[in-house]
């Protein structure tokens, strides 16, 4: 079995090129014009792949899984950056187990081997694709997930404006739903850029908020007692008819907190104050 693997291996390699060549044609007769446009990029990773397989049949195991292992973690990544998508890659591995598999039937021709040695060689071929799918799927979800987590942030950030409308007196427009994070970014936010701005003031608008339930009330009275730690007076605007009502049915009192129905009414009072 050893001889076999040995010349199997060899055989591959020796064909790297030409079987990257038959997969990438076959590949680009589906993909779309975006991952055709990145073949001069994906060509030599194919025939990397290609020699990963090659000499993995003739490693031992152990040997081969870290080999494949060391070349997921830095093609899964490659891949990732150059934007292609999971599936589309995975969608590779058939032809790859195709025109692979048509040598190892040479292979076996030409040697005269049996029905049981063939069945070998084409499981550890079998096992090493199983390897393959792991060790490249794994750094490429991952580099997904932390470009995702990324964006997931850099847009939240933008979700919290601190908006200063003259010197002490700042707004926070809020838009959209409010959730644990997005109170948590929102509360860093509001002291964060009261300090900063020396603000005396602070307008918390939820004109922009479609549902105020506890959860949302909760936050707000964290925020506000919050500042008032650090200096700062919190108003709330946007109170609309549905908002009081919420409130209301909640038993939630803001005796403490100067409430607005709109922001240019919270802003007209500030200003005489000021």
């Amino acid at each position: 079995m050893k001889a076999l693997v040995q010349i199997a291996s060899e055989q591959i390699l020796n064909r790297k090129e030409q079987i990257a060549e038959q997969i990438t044609i076959e590949q680009n007769k589906k993909y779309p014009i975006e991952l055709k446009n990145k073949t001069d990029e994906l060509f030599p990773l194919r025939v990397e792949l290609v020699t990963i397989y090659a000499r993995s049949l003739a490693l031992r195991e152990e040997e081969a899984e870290k080999s494949i292992e060391a070349w997921g973690i830095e093609t899964g990544r490659m891949c990732a950056r150059l934007e292609t998508t999971l599936d589309s890659m995975l969608g590779e591995v058939p032809q790859y187990r195709t025109y692979i598999g048509e040598v190892l039937k040479e292979v076996a021709i030409e040697q005269k081997i049996g029905i049981e040695e063939l069945y070998d060689l084409i499981s550890k071929l079998d096992h090493t694709m199983n390897l393959v799918v792991y060790y490249f799927s794994v750094p490429f979800v991952q580099y997904q997930t932390n470009l995702l987590e990324q964006s997931r942030n850099e847009i939240l950030e933008l979700s919290a404006p601190v908006v200063p409308i003259m010197d002490g007196i700042a707004v926070l427009p809020l838009i959209g739903t409010i959730d644990t994070y997005r109170a948590k970014l929102i509360m860093e936010e509001s002291l964060n850029q009261s300090v900063r701005l020396r603000l005396n003031y602070f307008v918390l608008d939820l004109s922009g908020v479609p549902i105020v339930d506890t959860f949302v009330i909760q936050q707000l009275f964290q925020i506000i007692e919050a500042l008032r730690l650090v200096g700062v007076e919190a108003r709330i605007s946007g109170i609309k008819p549905e908002i009081a009502l919420s409130v209301v049915k909640l038993d939630i009192r803001f005796n403490m907190v100067n409430t607005y129905s709109t922001l240019q009414q919270a802003l007209a009072d500030l200003v005489i104050q000021c």
